[in-house]
């Protein structure tokens, strides 16, 4: 009787044991670790923003450059800079001659969204103020994390899904303004804004003065004369700012415009810190909404 107790505690045991290893087994299984997550490193907040919304919990994101403060031409990376970038298994960057800083460091995959709309050596860098642009670079997300973590493949690209759909509302807006505008010259302190004007179908007619701007010299007399003359004139609809240019020159003609009551869009070249993409562009678009239809 003893015998056959011992046989059956020491059979009732092995069961046990058997099923907590197997239980053990499912669970480190289906538990990701850190190897198991995706690290991405984006020279913009804007891009880091979008990239995160893709990616969802199947990693993090870094962005490097995360204050209006910086200016993104200026910008000198660190040794925490080259850290981060080193750690990352994808980094993201503008191209276009926009962010040349990041190939200096030891990336391991670069994303470039100038590459990906096809962008060359000369034109305007400031590709984000397109949202065709944008449902680019998030399908390429997909397709990038999808490699690097094939199991969930899927669930990214339902998440660029996703975030395509949020990029309707920018487009709906973009094509009102398009209908309800009626003079569609405007004049800019640089070409940051330039590919959403064009896709509402606004005519710049300061390129000179603006080129000048972004390439941090003084604009010629002819193309200050000109600017002027055309806000004199109300020849233009709006003027738009970069509220991150720190000339006096583009100063003056804002105020200008504001003793002409030739209303000023403002705008930023980068994301407020903390802020999204979608609401950072999405507020822009309702100031100008406002301008068009008090032009109305």
């Amino acid at each position: 009787m003893k015998k056959f107790s011992k046989l059956f505690l020491l059979a009732v045991g092995a069961i046990f044991l058997t099923f907590s290893l197997s239980a053990c087994g499912k669970q480190s299984s289906t538990k990701k670790t850190s190897a198991d997550k995706i690290k991405v490193a984006a020279t913009t907040n804007f891009y880091g923003n979008i990239a995160q919304e893709v990616l969802g919990s199947h990693g993090t994101v870094t962005s490097i450059i995360d204050s209006p403060n910086v200016d993104p031409h200026d910008f000198t990376p660190t040794t925490a800079t080259a850290k981060k970038v080193a750690k990352a298994n994808l980094v993201i960057e503008n191209g276009v001659g926009y962010d040349t800083w990041v190939n200096k460091l030891q990336a391991r995959k670069i994303l470039s969204v100038g590459k990906i709309v096809g962008a060359k050596d000369g034109d305007n860098e400031h590709l984000w103020y397109n949202p065709d642009n944008i449902e680019k670079y998030v399908d390429a997300l997909a397709v990038q994390y999808g490699r690097l973590l094939p199991q969930d493949a899927a669930a990214f690209k339902k998440n660029a899904a996703a975030y395509k759909k949020k990029l309707n509302v920018l487009n709906q807006k973009m094509n009102q303004i398009k209908n309800e505008k009626q003079n569609a010259n405007v004049a800019v302190s640089e070409p940051v804004f330039n590919y959403a004007l064009q896709k509402m179908g606004f005519k710049v007619t300061d390129n000179h003065f603006a080129l000048a701007i972004e390439e941090g010299s003084d604009p010629s007399y002819t193309d200050i004369r000109d600017l002027q003359n055309s806000i004199k004139e109300h020849q233009i609809a709006f003027f738009v700012l970069n509220k991150q240019d720190d000339s006096k020159i583009v100063d003056n003609i804002a105020d200008l415009c504001r003793k002409e009551n030739i209303p000023v869009l403002e705008v930023t070249e980068t994301m407020p810190k903390g802020g999204n993409y979608i609401d950072w562009f999405s507020n822009e678009l309702d100031q100008l909404a406002k301008i068009v239809q008090t032009k109305r």
